[in-house]
């Protein structure tokens, strides 16, 4: 026997966490693969077909690589006085601004990207016209397209203000090309053309330019054959390929650097990584030559004034001679002026330093060549001022350098500039202490000769006017010598000028990076499965009706007594009475099982047994009379009472004719006899063991009527004459008629539906079992229609297996229950009888 306080000691308000583990158990995901097998395998091959129809027509993104060394030049260039300075660099104490990281800016940088896509006219795109997707072409197209060079600078300056671009569709047909197109502003067309080329090269014109068609090498463009080209601003485009553009470090202690790119096109990709490389070196070679060609252009100034001044003098001898008739003179006192030659000779090299220092002085106290190019390798000795024009020279052209892609605001650029407002009083003060040093030098020299001089008393005027004029010769030819040879030198520098970045490895393509196959397939495959669970789950989530035994078991604790299936309607006889004689079907054997587990749930002298349910529909009056009959076969003397007196149906169920008896009447009298109770009840016509009490008239106070001290007479008298008293009672949930007769009850059946009794009326039956108002409780699922496949399922493979299922058809319209209040018989006149309602 189950005992019921176990039940109420375990609670009934658990059930939610007992749903929510049991939605997601492995039994009813594999139950939801196993019933729904048709739909998953159909959601897969839509998802997995899709698939593959957008990898075939999507358009595939490719990744190339590409190996480059950066040459630190500086490195070679320092002395010992930057060795500290090198090594705190190199052990990432100090930073190097000037290093790889500014040079991987560089190659990110959209000018620099802007020159390669010049070079390679990347500015115009090809696609091929297919019918379901576009794809890209490069260097193939049969007709190459192409815009003149002063139209191209005009859209870049203007992109402040818009964008400017040209749309075509180039086709051949009948042996000439026909071309259409538009021309966009911001997206917006702002004009169109039409044109056909009879031959090619050719030209037309329009408002944003002049466009070029050429044959582009020997391939030749079909018949029917049609291109789309769009020719954009070339800073689009180099926006785009600098944003693609991925730099990174192969390691921290080398400058090799990996260039990433990805394109449409793996042959583009490729060439514009090498193209790019050339850009770099091409404008890292332009900024070194800088400062060759300022100094050539330094050099070449000053030989123009040398060269005066030293033609000056010779015409000063050659006058003086043909003045004085001057042709050879004598060599006196040589030991004199051997030793006055030596020292002039020293005194002509120290004025040439001190001119060299004074030029270069001029130069840098000139405002107009502030933060520029500063001469060197003029001849200077000065090992110092050397070096700071050095330095300062390089601070320049990497602040040049910069100013390129940042603005004079850049901390970077701040830095550069104070370096060199610094460096340029150094430079100052050095070539100051130099001239300083040699005029000391120069001022002994001149004491020096003047001793020697005094000695040459008796050389001719002649003869000390032509040595004072050939040594002014002697400093002027000296110095253009030196000019000449520096500048010999500056060009060879200037020719000799190696590239600053090498590809170590040739361009290499990495593949497909996009779509990726394995991915969106994998990704089908999840959505395949994934979309019909879902939508199955979110249906079994908003479905508010049970639908089996599981949803039951999963909303109570109460025993589920029986789960009675659809019945077909050849099985039914008078009365919608399902159980026969002498019959093994499948709901005799149901209707056996229910009535065995009622007998379980009974105590000993027991009778009396209710049926009641929350709402109207759900086949009460059905499983209380079939009920009833299953007892009769079994010998037993038993009374079905109709006590749902405010809707009264079982007289009209069994085809009683005269339904103006029955407990109504018994209820409105002062005291019950057994005799007054023999003359309301009526047999069934099903069964000799079976016998009705009708509800009788419907009563306007029926509440009041059933909560009479006659019930309990009427009980009690039922309880003599039988051996079961089963109670057929008003839907709970509706009225408080079935709690009146609940106290007299000693199984109270509560009737649930399949499909129809909502999930949250499960609650009232567990209310009233907790607050004690129901004792004794059970469930019965009734209408589990097994022509459903989950049912099938569970039902099939589980507890009825060796049946089957059990049966395709209806059970019948159990109608609706409708409202409470004063109701007559006239209520079900014209209702199908045929029908089972309560």
């Amino acid at each position: 026997m189950i005992d019921e306080s176990k039940l109420n000691d375990e609670g009934l308000g658990s059930t939610d966490l007992q749903d929510e583990q049991s939605m997601f158990s492995f039994q009813n995901l594999y139950a939801m693969l196993v019933l729904n097998w048709q739909w998953f395998l159909l959601s897969l091959f839509i998802c997995v077909c899709g698939a593959l129809i957008y990898l075939r027509y999507a358009t595939k993104t490719y990744q190339v690589s590409a190996k480059m060394l950066i040459k630190d030049e500086q490195k070679s260039r320092r002395g010992s006085a930057d060795q500290m300075l090198s090594n705190m660099q190199d052990f990432g104490f100090m930073s190097n601004s000037a290093g790889v990281e500014n040079e991987k800016e560089i190659l990110q940088s959209r000018i620099l990207a802007r020159d390669a896509v010049i070079d390679l006219k990347l500015y115009t795109q090809y696609v091929t016209a297919g019918r379901m997707a576009k794809q890209p072409v490069y260097n193939t197209q049969p007709v190459s397209v192409d815009i003149d060079s002063l139209s191209l600078s005009q859209w870049d300056k203007q992109l402040l203000d818009g964008m400017k671009s040209i749309q075509l569709t180039l086709e051949r047909n009948d042996g000439q090309y026909q071309v259409k197109g538009e021309t966009l502003y911001n997206g917006q067309s702002t004009g169109s053309f039409t044109q056909e080329l009879k031959k090619l090269p050719a030209t037309i014109r329009t408002d944003y330019g002049v466009l070029a068609f050429t044959q582009n090498g020997a391939q030749t463009m079909e018949e029917g054959e049609r291109y789309h080209i769009t020719i954009l601003p070339p800073m689009v485009v180099a926006t785009g390929y600098a944003r693609s553009l991925a730099v990174a470090n192969t390691s921290k202690q080398t400058s090799i650097v990996e260039l990433t790119l990805t394109d449409l096109n793996t042959r583009r990709g490729l060439d514009y990584l090498r193209q790019l490389v050339i850009c770099y070196n091409r404008q890292a070679n332009a900024d070194k030559n800088e400062i060759a060609m300022k100094t050539e252009e330094f050099i070449n100034v000053r030989l123009q004034k040398i060269d005066a001044e030293l033609g000056s003098t010779e015409s000063a001898l050659e006058n003086y001679k043909k003045r004085n008739a001057v042709t050879q003179l004598e060599m006196d006192a040589t030991q004199s002026l051997t030793q006055s030659a030596q020292y002039e000779s020293q005194l002509a090299e120290v004025n040439t330093q001190l001119h060299l220092m004074d030029y270069l002085r001029e130069y840098v106290d000139n405002p107009a060549n502030h933060y520029k190019i500063i001469p060197s390798n003029v001849g200077m000795e000065d090992n110092a001022s050397t070096a700071l024009i050095a330095s300062y020279n390089q601070a320049v052209q990497e602040r040049n350098r910069l100013l390129k892609t940042v603005s004079e605001q850049a901390p970077q650029v701040q830095t550069l500039t104070a370096t060199l407002d610094d460096l340029q009083p150094s430079i100052r003060t050095a070539l100051l202490q130099a001239r300083r040093s040699v005029d000391i030098q120069r001022q002994g020299l001149q004491r020096q000769l003047a001793k020697y001089a005094g000695r040459i008393g008796s050389t001719p005027e002649q003869e000390r006017v032509l040595t004072q004029i050939g040594r002014q010769q002697e400093v002027k030819s000296g110095l253009y010598l030196l000019l000449l040879q520096k500048r010999e030198e500056n060009s060879i520098s200037l020719a000799a000028t190696a590239d600053k970045g090498k590809l170590i490895d040739e361009p290499l393509a990495l593949g497909q990076v996009s779509p990726k196959n394995a991915v969106i397939l994998l990704v089908a495959v999840v959505l395949g499965l994934g979309i019909p669970f879902g939508i199955i789950l979110l249906i079994q989530l908003l479905s508010y009706r049970l639908e089996g035994h599981t949803d039951l078991q999963r909303l109570t604790k109460l025993p589920i007594v029986a789960d009675v299936p659809v019945a077909s309607e050849s099985v039914k006889t008078a009365a919608g009475i399902v159980v026969k004689a002498n019959k093994n079907d499948q709901i005799d054997e149901i209707f056996r099982s229910m009535r065995t587990n009622i007998q379980f749930m009974m105590k000993e002298n027991d009778q009396v047994i209710l049926f009641t349910s929350s709402t109207s529909g759900e086949g009460k009056t059905f499983l209380a009379a079939n009920l009833a009959v299953s007892f009769a076969l079994l010998g037993k003397k038993v009374v079905l009472c109709g006590l749902d007196i405010r809707k009264p149906a079982l007289g009209r169920l069994f085809g009683v004719k005269d339904r103006t008896l029955g407990v109504s009447q018994l209820l409105v009298k002062d005291s019950v006899t057994m005799d007054d109770v023999r003359n309301t009840i009526c047999p069934s016509g099903v069964n000799e063991n079976l016998h009705l009490l009708l509800a009788g008239p419907t009563p306007p106070n029926p509440a009041e009527l059933l909560a009479r001290k006659n019930m309990q007479q009427v009980v009690e008298l039922l309880k003599q004459q039988y051996d079961y008293v089963i109670m057929d009672t008003a839907p709970v949930g509706l009225v408080t008629d079935t709690l009146q007769i609940a106290r007299f009850s000693n199984v109270n059946c509560y009737v649930c539906r399949a499909d129809y009794t909502p999930k949250s009326n499960i609650g009232i039956v567990n209310t009233l079992v907790a607050e004690q108002k129901l004792s004794n409780t059970c469930i019965i699922l009734n209408g589990v229609d097994m022509s459903k496949k989950k049912n099938g399922y569970y039902y099939g493979y589980g507890k009825y297996g060796k049946y089957g299922r059990y049966g395709h058809a209806s059970y019948g319209n159990y109608g609706n229950y409708g409202t409470y209040g004063n109701y007559a018989e006239s209520h079900y006149s014209n209702k199908n009888d045929d029908s089972i309602k309560q």
